[in-house]
């Protein structure tokens, strides 16, 4: 089975703008005198002309230039006629300028120079749309021009002289115009989705002069399409008679130029460009006329006639399609595509079409099946292990590279650009990131990445940093800031180095450091309505709080009256309150929901950890939640879930709504146009109450579906936050190294991102395989608790599945470390009873 390739021989990245957008781009291929073995490639770029001649290993760029004013399309011919190669006529919006090409060959290929001249320049008043050229009324000596204004006048000049006007009534949006030589006519596409031909004398007849006397002019022929017509081609087919290729939403029409069609194919897809080309001459019996599409879903058809000949996808989107001949490829596919890249190709062997095909006779061995599992899980558990002699040495780059990052003090937010009127009291506060890079040997590395990762509600105030010449010491800083009043859910910053060594080796190291407590809690007054408790046990006696929370003075935990060893905090984005005192060799945690602990019991276990390895004690932290604190846990746990489910599948009715009344709108608009161009012109006061009706309701939906995204945002934090404290007791209390880690892949909490809330479809993947391999289930209880898979995830039916499988996952899990407690305790007691 043979497979269709696309070779890409070159490629070429234009420079994007000052505000990192592309700028419009259009392109011409054409073959000149001064450069006649090869065909050139003409791309204009915002005000950038380029002019290129590509060949096997280069791109070939002869020629950059950068022009006075916004190109809009490049066209070539004779305008000149005294010239004998073709000249280029570039269109801006209200001139156009004339210019030849020179070429000037050295002593070496390098002494080449290539110039353009500017020998016309014509200006106008009316702002141009588009323009077509050729040689109007059978002219043998030069081609003239004709340009299409906005309000759909088409103007007509030769060389610089204005030969006539000519204005269409019902034209209010300008289409496309081509122009038919073989019968010197002029294909107009009008806004009232039809195609009105008429012939070059015609036009010259219906001047503004004959309109002002009511003449009224009519076409050689029409064709009512019932949808816009995006772009319309004209190609010599045979000795007496040339096709019409017009390019629609949902098709793509041919016609011979008398106006009988010859093809009319309809797409299953959304088409954005085409381009039609002969394969031989059309004076030749034996001429095929082949069609490319390029669609809105980057691929690219060929078609001859109504058959598909060839598909392949391309890199990205294309914005226009051509063909050219350079050395050593006749017939390359060049392709201009929406970053303003060109590419040119050529097509392989035949393709198959039809690749997703799965080949349903072939074998699967379920005994080799259940080896490769096995095989993966002994791997998994080689990595989880801790085994130290499994560990290699560290990389060269990290002989090279020391990376040491730090987290300044909390201070005033003085930038009134990052607070918003509504989160004035969230964001006043600001906390700087500092990375200090230290290289040995600093030509080595070609660049280096930062890429900072934080959680809502944090934000950071650059997404990246790009290091270029890299010295042997770097200091990177931004700034860490709060954004909105979410539940905090993790205040670790993640920060990846891609690190590129000189030989194009890239390196990922990454970093992670915890945000001082101080920017998102400060010191409050105790809630007498806290009623959850979590219990910390260390071996040691307590310390005091004081020295453990260094982020406040002791100054600031002071000013509430509280009782010895006893401070409570109070969280700045929900003015919730947590509170933490010492007993002995207990730290108990209170609070009156289970978000708030999550945070501040990470922030208690990392400081004790930091404190007791300065001053080498050896210590045990066990976090000892009870069997009440675990079911009201998990409970919550799941009824944030079922919250966070419930709002997803609001926004996605309203997300719904939103795509039929925007596909309304433009029906409507669409239709009103086609009223607006009737003769005479039909009542419209129906569909225009109809559009502002819509876009009224295009606009409130809008705001619900903002305010909506915020709420799943706001549940997929509290949901975040209450997983990660299940975690962190899980990894506190378990000995079952394997079995901690696995619970916190499945629960994946990381996947919760402000753009990205799909958490629930991933996880019940997951949970699936959880439930089979850890815990010993019936085959009844798996038939339960397995997900319909007609239907979606978030369907009731799945989401209570989905809900009962892991209440059935942390049960279990939690009453294991119960049993292992347990039976310590039982042993521990009967050496005690021996030794008496």
């Amino acid at each position: 089975m043979s497979l269709f390739k696309v070779k890409q021989w070159w490629s070429n990245t234009t420079k994007n703008t000052d505000n990192n957008e592309h700028c419009f781009s259009c392109m011409k291929v054409d073959k000149f005198n001064s450069h006649n073995d090869s065909d050139c490639i003409l791309l204009g770029e915002g005000t950038l002309l380029k002019l290129f001649k590509p060949s096997l290993d280069q791109d070939g760029l002869l020629l950059e230039i950068e022009l006075s004013d916004i190109i809009l399309q490049i066209e070539t011919g004779k305008f000149i006629g005294i010239s004998g190669d073709r000249e280029i006529i570039v269109l801006h919006p209200q001139s156009y300028v004339i210019y030849e090409l020179h070429r000037k060959e050295g002593l070496t290929d390098a002494g080449e120079q290539n110039r353009i001249t500017a020998v016309i320049k014509h200006a106008f008043k009316r702002l141009a749309y588009n323009m077509t050229v050729g040689p109007f009324g059978s002219s043998k000596a030069r081609d003239l021009i004709c340009v299409q204004s906005l309000d759909g006048t088409l103007s007509f000049f030769d060389q610089d002289t204005f030969l006539f006007m000519c204005i269409f009534n019902d034209i209010l949006i300008p289409g496309p115009v081509a122009y038919v030589m073989s019968s010197d006519m002029f294909v107009i596409c009008k806004s009232t989705w039809a195609l009105e031909i008429y012939s070059y004398q015609q036009l010259r007849e219906s001047s503004e002069l004959s309109l002002r006397q009511n003449k009224t002019n009519i076409p050689q022929w029409t064709y009512n399409a019932g949808e816009e017509i995006s772009a319309v081609q004209v190609i010599r087919t045979s000795s007496n008679f040339s096709s019409i290729i017009a390019l629609g939403e949902r098709h793509l029409y041919c016609f011979q130029d008398n106006g009988l069609m010859k093809a009319l194919i309809r797409f299953d897809y959304t088409p954005i460009c085409f381009h039609s080309y002969l394969i031989g001459w059309y004076y030749e019996p034996g001429a095929r006329l082949l069609v490319m599409v390029a669609s809105d879903d980057s691929k690219l058809y060929v078609y001859e006639g109504t058959k598909l000949l060839w598909a392949c996808d391309l890199m990205m989107k294309a914005v226009s399609l051509s063909r050219c001949f350079i050395n050593s490829l006749p017939g390359g596919v060049v392709t201009l595509y929406l970053d303003g890249k060109i590419s040119v190709n050529y097509l392989g062997t035949e393709p198959d079409l039809n690749p997703s095909v799965n080949i349903v006779n072939e074998i699967v061995s379920p005994v080799e099946v259940q080896r490769e599992l096995e095989s993966v899980e002994e791997a998994l558990k080689l990595i989880i292990s801790d085994d130290k002699e499994s560990i290699s040495e560290l990389p060269f780059i990290e002989k090279t590279i020391s990376i040491k990052t730090t987290i300044g003090k909390p201070i005033e937010n003085y930038n009134e650009d990052d607070i918003l009127e509504n989160d004035k009291n969230v964001q006043s506060m600001k906390c700087p990131l500092i990375i200090t890079i230290i290289c040995k040997e600093p030509k080595l590395i070609q660049n280096i990445q930062i890429t900072y990762i934080c959680s809502s509600p944090f934000i950071h105030s650059d997404n990246s940093k790009y290091i270029d010449d890299v010295n042997v010491t770097q200091i990177i800083e931004t700034d860490i800031l709060m954004s909105n009043d979410y539940d905090v859910s993790n205040t670790n910053i993640k920060i990846l180095f891609t690190i590129i060594e000189h030989t194009g080796k890239i390196v990922i190291l990454n970093r992670s450091i915890m945000l001082p407590l101080n920017l998102y809690c400060s010191v409050g007054e105790k809630n007498l309505e806290n009623q959850i408790k979590l219990n910390v046990h260390v071996n040691e006696t307590c310390l005091d709080l004081t020295n453990i929370f260094t982020d406040f003075t002791k100054e600031e935990l002071s000013n509430f009256e509280a009782p010895v060893n006893n401070i409570t905090f109070k969280y700045k984005t929900t003015n919730k309150t947590v509170t933490i005192y010492a007993n002995e060799q207990e730290y108990i945690i209170e609070s009156d929901d289970y978000p708030e602990i999550s945070s501040v019991l990470d922030h208690l276990l990392n400081k004790l950890n930091e404190y007791y390895i300065q001053t080498n004690i050896g210590v045990h932290i066990t976090v000892r939640p009870s069997k009440e604190f675990i079911i009201q846990m998990i409970h919550r746990f799941l009824k944030s879930i079922e919250t966070h489910a419930k709002e997803r599948i609001k926004l996605k009715k309203l997300q719904d709504e939103l795509n039929i009344l925007q596909r309304q709108f433009t029906a409507v608009q669409k239709r009103l146009l086609v009223q607006y161009g009737s003769l005479p012109p039909a009542d419209c006061d129906p569909l225009e109450f109809l559009m502002k009706d819509t876009h009224q309701r295009i606009i409130n939906i809008v705001h619900e579906i903002i305010h909506n995204r915020n709420v799943v945002c706001r549940a997929g934090n509290t949901l975040a936050a209450i997983g990660r404290l299940i975690i962190s007791i899980l990894r506190n209390t378990s000995t079952d190294t394997l079995k901690v880690v696995l619970i916190e892949e499945m629960l994946s909490l990381d996947l919760l991102h402000d753009d990205c809330q799909e958490w629930e479809e991933a996880v019940t993947k997951v949970s699936s395989f959880v439930t089979n391999k850890l815990f010993k289930n019936s085959e009844k209880d798996k038939e339960k608790l397995a997900p319909v898979t007609e239907q979606e995830t978030l369907s009731h039916i799945n989401l209570k599945r989905f809900l009962r499988k892991l209440k059935i996952i942390l049960e279990k899990v939690f009453d294991e470390i119960k049993e292992d407690s347990t039976r310590e305790n039982v042993v521990r007691t009967e050496e005690l009873v021996e030794i008496i």
